[in-house]
Order: C-alpha cells, then structure tokens, then sequence
C-alpha cells in the first residue's frame, strides 16, 4: 500500500516478515483472492457472530502472500478521535479470536500472529503501569528509574527511532528531492512528529485501549451480545466531534495524568533531573488535547493556485510557457495545425508527422490554457481554434469517430486504421470541455 498517513505501519507495507521469513504472510485488509478456493477453504470455519475482525484469520487459512507492487487507496481516519474509534474496533476483533489459539486447524505460525496482535494491543497499557511503578519506586526509594524511563519510552517510539537511524546511516550525498506541490509531512520529519504523538497520546490510548479489552473479555465471558457492534469509518468521521471541549473529554485520561505528574513533582523534588522531566512530560499530556484538536481540524478549503508561493508560481509558469512553446512552433500549417506526437533532437528528422486522436484533444486545451494563463490574445486563440477545428473537420473518419493516428502532413489515416476507445473518449472529453471554457471566457473578454 502506498498512500501514508497516520502513526501506524499498516497503511505503507513495502514488505512482510512473516512472508520474507516464513514464505507466508499475513492478510491486512485488502487483497485478491480466488472465490471458489476461499468458499471450499473457509466454508463453515468460522460460527457465526463470533468475530468481528476476520481478516487475520482468513489470511492463516488461505496462506496469504504480500504484493507489494499493487497500489491501493483507501480512506484514513481524518482525526484523532475516529483514528481511535477505528483502534478501538481492531483490538476488539484481535481479541475475540483468543479461542483460535486453541485451534488444531492453525499452525503455530498463525497462533504466533494471533498473539503479536494481543502483544500490540497492549504497548501502552503496560507502558503507563511501568511508568506509574517506576515513579513509586522513586518517590520511597533512591533508585535510578531513569534507565528503565528510557526503555519504556524506546517501546513506545521504536519505529520513529529506527526511521531516524536509517536516515542517519544510510543517508546519501548531493540527492536532489523531487519538487512538490502537495502539502504533506513525510521522511525524518514525519518520523519525529510519529514519535511525539505517540508519547503526547500515551495515557489516553492505555486508557482507551483498557476499556476495548476488558469490554471485549466481558462480552465474550458474560453478556455473549454485541460482539460484532462496529461502526464503519465514513460513520465514525460523521458522528465524532471535533470541537475542543470533545477532545479534551476523550483525553480526559492525559489531563488526568498530567495533574498528578505536577503534583508528584512536590515529591521528588530533592532530585532535581527527575521533578523536572515529570513536569515537562505532565505539562505536554495536558496540553496533547489542544494538539490533537488542532491537528484533527478540517483544513481550508483554497484553490490549489492560492495554495503556491511565489517562487512555485513562478516555476509552473514557467513549466507551461515552455510546454505552450511547444505547441505554438509545431501546430503550424505545415502540420495542418495538428500537435506532432513527439519530438527527439538526436533524429535527423526531428519532428515526428504524426498525431492521434488525444493529441488532437490536448492541442486544443493547450490554446485555451496560453489564453487563461495570458500567453495569446483572444484573438489568437480564436484563430488557431478555428484552423484546428477546420483540420478536424477534414479528417477521414468512421461513423464520426477520428482514427487514432494521421499524418499531419498529408492528414491521411496512419495503417492499420483503427478507432481506440480510449483515445476517442479523450479526444471528445477534451473537446467539449474546451468548448465550454472558451466559450465562457470569450463572451465577457470580447
């Protein structure tokens, strides 16, 4: 998967361990599968409203392989507050297969995934109870927790760590970065801020995390009901508040903390590298709320023009007077105002007398792009809109499509003649879209 977003790994898996090691991986979400394989495979498998999160469990049975060359897009959480609400339903449905532990069906392989999802589930919980304990072995004890400090907070941000180590160890020399115009956090940067959410967040996940397992535990042991209430992401965007009142309520657990970290500091004030530690982390929980709300808004909506600076304006105009230029020397009469398909300098004939129908297209919507972008006048535009359509017009077709290559020169169809879907669904796309536009502009510019 290659869209990233988030803290967590699942949305940009470039390999598999389990795969890579076991010749076998592990199914997380999305994938192609053979229906009749899966029907005889898992037909009658798994009772009925038993588990809420079946993906894991399918992979073990079907053998899933990882594809790591196949591009899904799928939506993520836009906040804080459904990016838990989706958490919470993950670790409810990695519990409720604890019983397939017990099963002769898995091998151990599959019960060692089953369990890695249980070890994660609880990352935070244990590492808010190991933190309370080392600061109650502080306060009547003179020993240093701050070792154990350290290790507690290396589980929580191992991943961030080991972007950081990577980018230090195998960083190269005189690499030029590709220019972008899409705002987005990503590389060392994107690895540190992953790092600080994770510990900001630490006392409200444990406790969030907390209430999903022992309501699990308690609906799989006791009530038997509810065990496959979910609520869909699209629902969960929807329905979650984003308001600052609400995320400090959903995080009451960090203010919680924080209050009894500034307080305990009173008690440890003898040691001074500890009380102020504590104090700095207490006051950043109480504060993570603020953060999260703020990062959770939705952002303004602008024009993707107003979204450029100077310098990036200028480089894309710049893009396009050299693209234009292209179109203004070779969209002349001895092309028949057709666009060329390509050009290549090393050919003794540098232009090639050729064009298919989505040239075509793309010739027109470059003269409506000079006239917006003020390269040509009306006029001009008016002009070589019409020699082009004139050329059109002359062209052999069937039934009223255009074949997909001519020759500009002598505008005959290119053999073998053929009319492509595609290239036709462009070309008329194109077409009327350029109509339109021009002739919007035109009857308030003349």
């Amino acid at each position: 998967m290659q869209e990233t977003g988030g803290v967590d790994s699942y949305t940009n898996a470039i390999s598999d361990i389990y795969q890579d090691n076991f010749e076998e991986g592990i199914y997380t979400g999305k994938g192609i599968y053979d229906l009749q394989t899966f029907y005889k495979v898992m037909k009658n498998r798994i009772p009925e409203n038993t588990v809420l999160s079946h993906d894991l469990l399918e992979g073990c049975f079907l053998r899933c392989g990882l594809g790591s060359d196949i591009m899904l897009l799928d939506g993520y959480p836009s906040s804080y507050s459904s990016y838990m609400t989706r958490l919470i339903r993950w670790i409810r449905g990695d519990w409720q297969i604890i019983p397939w532990l017990k099963s002769k069906d898995l091998n151990k392989l599959s019960k060692y995934k089953i369990l890695d999802n249980l070890r994660r589930s609880t990352v935070e919980i244990f590492s808010i109870l190991n933190l309370i304990f080392l600061v109650a072995i502080k306060i009547f004890t003179n020993v240093k927790i701050w070792p154990f400090v350290l290790i507690t907070f290396i589980s929580v941000t191992i991943s961030s760590i080991l972007d950081i180590m990577n980018y230090i160890v195998f960083r190269k020399e005189n690499v030029k970065t590709q220019k972008k115009f899409t705002k987005k956090i990503d590389g060392l940067k994107a690895s540190i801020y992953r790092g600080l959410i994770s510990i900001m967040t630490l006392p409200s996940k444990s406790y969030l995390t907390t209430v999903a397992i022992i309501k699990t535990i308690y609906r799989m042991k006791v009530t038997k009901e509810h065990l496959l209430e979910w609520t869909t992401a699209e629902e969960a965007e929807r329905k979650n508040k984003k308001d600052l009142k609400t995320m400090y309520i959903t995080m009451f657990t960090n203010v919680v903390f924080g209050i009894l970290g500034i307080v305990l500091c009173f008690f440890i004030k003898q040691y001074i590298f500890s009380s102020w530690f504590l104090g700095i982390l207490s006051l950043i929980w109480i504060l993570s709320p603020f953060v999260m709300w703020y990062i959770s808004k939705q952002a303004e909506t602008k024009k993707s023009v107003d979204k450029l600076n100077k310098e990036e304006r200028e480089y894309i105009k710049k893009v396009a007077e050299d693209t234009w230029k292209y179109f203004s020397d070779y969209m002349n009469k001895q092309n028949n105002f057709l666009p060329p398909d390509n050009l290549q300098e090393s050919r003794r004939e540098k232009v090639v007398p050729r064009t298919s129908a989505t040239n075509i297209g793309l010739g027109l919507l470059t003269i409506i792009s000079a006239y917006d972008l003020k390269f040509i006048t009306i006029d001009k535009a008016i002009t070589s809109l019409e020699n082009s359509i004139d050329t059109i017009e002359k062209l052999d077709k069937w039934n009223g499509h255009l074949y997909n290559w001519y020759n500009t020169k002598t505008l005959k169809p290119l053999m073998p003649r053929y009319v492509s879907t595609v290239d036709s669904g462009n070309f008329v796309r194109i077409f009327i879209y350029s109509k339109n536009i021009f002739r919007r502009k035109s009857s308030y510019t003349i």
